[in-house]
């Protein structure tokens, strides 16, 4: 299952890259954010690599609590400084057979005071008869996800 999202920010491109990551510091204020860990990050040249550990919690569908012991995702990813490219894969831990998210996200200017995230995201599941009801039910929660993630932003914005 594909799906693409684009969400506009009435601010410029380095405002909201700066938001991007700084809210991540400041967790206290961002209730939604709480559920993510970062277990790890580096640098290497232009490029930002990052692993995280998501908590679904009361969000898991129940199509998904049957198949999973631990009701959380683990997102790897790469960002391009130059390119403003976000590539990540979300997956249970120990279980990519159950569902996978692969996509991609472009950051970049529409004018000097507007920008925008554009996603491009596929969702994969390989369990035997309900693959295309957890498919729909992931889509739906990751969409909600891309919400609550741009809310947050323009909350750190100010906006």
């Amino acid at each position: 299952m594909k799906y693409t999202v684009v969400q506009k920010f009435d601010v410029s491109l380095p405002e909201l890259l700066r938001a991007r990551e700084d809210r991540y510091k400041n967790l206290d204020k961002f209730p939604d954010l709480k559920n993510v860990s970062l277990l790890d990050e580096k640098k290497e040249g232009n490029k930002v690599f990052q692993k995280r550990k998501i908590d679904l919690g009361a969000s898991l569908p129940q199509v998904l609590s049957v198949a999973l012991n631990d009701p959380s995702l683990i997102e790897e990813s790469s960002f391009d400084l130059d390119s403003n490219t976000h590539i990540f894969k979300l997956f249970p831990p120990n279980n990519e057979k159950v569902v996978t998210i692969t996509g991609k996200s472009l950051y970049r200017e529409i004018s000097p005071n507007s920008s925008e995230r554009s996603y491009e995201v596929e969702v994969k599941s390989e369990v035997f008869l309900v693959g295309g009801l957890i498919e729909g039910a992931i889509e739906e929660i990751h969409k909600h996800s891309l919400e609550k993630d741009k809310n947050s932003i323009n909350q750190f914005l100010g906006k």
